[in-house]
C-alpha cells in the first residue's frame, strides 16, 4: 500500500493528476486512514477546483494526525477559497506552532487576520514573514499596510522607508508611504516620496495621493494670503453615496445659507459637486467653492482613518460610530485631531469609553428632512410570493439595508418568522444590499438558516419580498412610498438615513432603543426594542465582524421585538405612533449648521 502511495506522488510530481489522484483514491479505498492518501487527494482535488471534496479529504486527514502540518495548511487554503477566512485561520494557527518558520504559513495566516480584523495579531505574523525572507521587500510591504490599518504609522513609514532602501523602484511601497504621510499631515514628505527621480509619472491612486499633497500644500499657503477671504475646509466623499456624502452635503447647503465661506475638498482632491441654490447669490457662491479660502480650519466628514491633515491648520472630524466603543485604530488616528464632533450622546460616550479625551468632542445631530424624489412618488407594483400584490396587504414592512452583519438581518428574519402567520394581512419588503452577483444567493442563505433556527417555515410565516438587485432613487422612493411601517433590528447606528426618511413620510417605526434612534425616537413616537450588549457576531457564528473585532455592539431582545411586531400586525391603528412632525420640526438643517457652527466655535482662533 505504501507502494501504491509513492506512485501517486510520482504522477503528481510529473504533472499527472488524474493518474494521481486515481492512485491516491485508490489507497483510500483499502486503507481510508492513509493521511498521505488523504493529503494527496485533497491537494489534487483543490487544483481542480472540486473545493467541497478537497475539504472532505483534509478534514478527515486532520482528525486522524493533528498533528500533520501541511495538511493543515491545505486545508486552510482550501477554507480560505470556499470563503471561510475565520475557519482557515484556524488551522493556520496552528500550523504556525508547529511550524513557526515556514514563510508560507506565517505570511498567509498574517494576511488572514488582517481581513478579520484582528490587525495586532496580523502584525505579529506579517512581521515574522518579513524577518524570515529578508531579501524579499513584499512582505514588509504587506507589514505596512496592516500597520496603516491599525493607526502605527510611524512603524509603518519606517517598514516602507526600508523597502524602498533596497527596492527604490516599488511603486506599491512608494505609494502606501505617501499616503502615511498625508496621514500624518506631512503632505511635502508625501509629495517627495511621489516625484523621487526613481519614479515614473504617478498613476492611479498614487495621483490621486499627489494630487492631494500638492493641494493641501497650496491650502496651507493660503493661511498667510491676505486677499483671499476667511473660511473653512471641508473634506467629504460628496459625490459617492453613503451616509457621510448626505451628511456633508446638507452640511455644506446649510452653511452657505448662513453665510459661511467655504472651500471644497473630495476623496480624492478637488471636488466637483456643487449644491444648487434658487437664490442667485448662493447659486455664485456655490460656483466659487473650488475657490481659495484663509482656512481657519479643516473639517472633515469621515472615518478617522481617512483624515489628513493640513499643516498649521486645524483638524476636525465629524464622524460617528454604531457601538459602544470605538475600535483602537480609530483612538490612534484621533489623538492628533483638534476635536471630534459627533452626531449622537452614543457615540460621544463611545469615543469616551475608548480614551478620547471629554474636553476635545462635542455632539451635533444632523438635521432630518424629507429626501426630494419623496415628492412625486410612483407606486411600485410589484408582485408577493404567494401572488398577491403588496400594496394590496394592508400592513407593509420595510426595512433597507447594505448586507452586512451589523444590520441583524438574520435577527429581523427571525422576528418575521416567529411573530407573523400565514394569514396575516402582512408583507415584509426587504431591500438589501446595491446588487451584486452572489447576493441574492447570500440573502437566500441567510433565510435558510433563519427558517432553521426559528424552527418554522416560510410558508407558515406572513410572506417576505426580497429585493436584491440595484434600484435608481426614483425606484426606492417608491419603496419608501409604499411602506406603512419600518422595522429595524440593527446592533447599532450612527445616525441611520433609511429609518428617518421613512418616518418623514409618516410610516410607523420600530427600531431598537440604542445607540442613534435614543436621539430621534422614544416611547411616544415609536415602538421601540428593549436591548442588551455582547460581542459582535458574525450571523450564526461565533467569528467576529471584523470591523468590530474585539468590540461588542446592542443585541436587540428578539422576544420583546416580535410581540410588538405581533400587535402592530393585529391592530395596526390602535398601535399607531408617528414619529414625521417630531422629526421634522426638531432636527432640521439650518439648526444641525447653527450648532455645528457653535461647536467649531473658538477651534483655530
Amino acid at each position: 500500500m505504501a507502494q501504491d502511495t509513492t506512485r501517486a506522488i510520482e504522477h503528481y510530481r510529473a504533472g499527472r493528476r488524474d493518474d494521481a489522484l486515481a492512485e491516491a483514491e485508490a489507497v483510500l479505498q483499502g486503507a481510508p486512514d492513509d493521511c498521505r492518501a488523504l493529503n494527496l487527494a485533497g491537494a489534487i482535488l483543490f487544483e481542480l477546483g472540486r473545493l467541497d471534496e478537497a475539504q472532505d479529504r483534509l478534514s478527515r486527514l486532520v482528525a486522524l494526525d493533528p498533528l500533520f502540518a501541511q495538511g493543515r495548511i491545505n486545508l486552510g487554503v482550501v477554507q480560505q477559497m470556499r470563503g471561510a477566512p475565520a475557519e482557515a485561520v484556524a488551522q493556520l494557527r496552528v500550523a504556525a506552532l508547529l511550524m513557526p518558520d515556514r514563510l508560507e504559513v506565517q505570511s498567509r495566516l498574517g494576511s488572514l487576520l488582517h481581513g478579520v480584523g484582528d490587525h495586532d495579531a496580523a502584525g505579529r505574523h506579517l512581521g515574522r514573514a518579513a524577518r524570515l525572507a529578508p531579501a524579499d521587500p513584499d512582505h514588509l510591504v504587506l507589514l505596512a499596510v496592516s500597520l496603516l490599518s491599525s493607526g502605527a504609522h510611524a512603524e509603518a513609514i519606517a517598514a516602507l522607508t526600508t523597502v524602498l532602501a533596497l527596492r527604490p523602484d516599488h511603486g506599491d511601497a512608494r505609494s502606501h508611504l505617501a499616503a502615511a504621510w498625508l496621514s500624518l499631515g506631512r503632505p511635502d514628505r508625501a509629495e517627495a516620496a511621489l516625484q523621487a527621480p526613481s519614479t515614473g509619472v504617478p498613476e492611479g491612486d498614487a495621483a490621486h495621493t499627489l494630487a492631494r499633497a500638492q493641494l493641501y500644500r497650496r491650502i496651507a499657503g493660503d493661511a498667510a494670503a491676505p486677499q483671499v477671504p476667511d473660511g473653512l475646509v471641508v473634506r467629504a466623499p460628496f459625490s459617492v453615496l453613503s451616509g457621510y456624502g448626505d451628511f456633508a452635503q446638507h452640511f455644506v447647503r446649510s452653511l452657505m445659507e448662513r453665510g459661511t465661506t467655504l472651500r471644497l475638498v473630495g476623496l480624492k482632491a478637488d471636488e466637483s459637486w456643487r449644491p444648487s441654490f434658487g437664490d442667485p447669490i448662493l447659486r455664485a457662491a456655490s460656483a466659487r467653492l473650488g475657490d481659495p479660502v484663509r482656512p481657519r480650519l479643516a473639517l472633515s466628514v469621515l472615518t478617522p482613518p481617512l483624515v489628513e491633515p493640513i499643516p498649521g491648520v486645524p483638524t476636525v472630524n465629524y464622524t460617528m460610530f454604531e457601538g459602544p466603543r470605538i475600535p483602537a485604530s480609530w483612538v490612534a488616528c484621533n489623538r492628533a485631531h483638534d476635536l471630534v464632533i459627533v452626531p449622537t450622546e452614543s457615540s460621544r460616550l463611545a469615543w469616551i469609553a475608548s480614551g478620547h479625551p471629554e474636553d476635545r468632542i462635542r455632539v451635533c445631530p444632523p438635521g432630518i428632512a424629507p429626501n426630494p424624489a419623496d415628492a412625486v412618488p410612483e407606486m411600485p407594483v410589484i408582485p408577493g410570493p404567494r401572488g398577491r400584490a403588496v400594496m394590496d396587504h394592508r400592513v407593509r414592512v420595510l426595512n433597507i439595508s447594505d448586507f452586512i452583519a451589523r444590520k441583524n438581518l438574520d435577527g429581523l428574519l427571525r422576528v418575521w418568522l416567529r411573530a407573523t402567520r400565514a394569514d396575516d394581512d402582512a408583507i415584509l419588503v426587504l431591500k438589501v444590499g446595491k446588487g451584486g452577483r452572489t447576493l441574492a444567493r447570500d440573502v437566500g442563505r441567510l433565510v435558510e438558516q433563519s427558517a432553521r433556527a426559528t424552527g418554522r417555515r416560510l410558508e407558515e410565516a406572513a410572506p417576505i419580498v426580497l429585493l436584491p438587485h440595484r434600484y435608481d432613487e426614483r425606484s426606492i422612493a417608491a419603496l419608501y412610498a409604499m411602506a406603512t411601517h419600518y422595522l429595524s433590528l440593527s446592533h447599532g447606528e450612527g445616525w441611520d438615513l433609511p429609518i428617518t426618511r421613512a418616518g418623514c413620510l409618516g410610516a410607523g417605526l420600530i427600531a431598537p432603543c440604542h445607540s442613534a434612534y435614543t436621539t430621534y425616537l422614544d416611547d411616544r413616537v415609536a415602538h421601540l426594542i428593549p436591548c442588551t450588549t455582547g460581542p459582535a457576531l458574525m450571523p450564526y457564528s461565533d467569528v467576529h465582524y471584523p470591523p468590530f473585532h474585539g468590540l461588542d455592539w446592542w443585541h436587540p431582545d428578539e422576544d420583546a421585538a416580535a410581540d410588538i411586531l405581533s400587535r402592530v400586525i393585529r391592530d395596526p391603528d390602535g398601535e399607531r405612533r408617528d414619529a414625521a412632525r417630531h422629526l421634522m420640526d426638531n432636527f432640521t438643517w439650518d439648526a444641525a449648521a447653527r450648532r455645528l457652527l457653535d461647536a467649531l466655535d473658538g477651534v483655530g482662533r
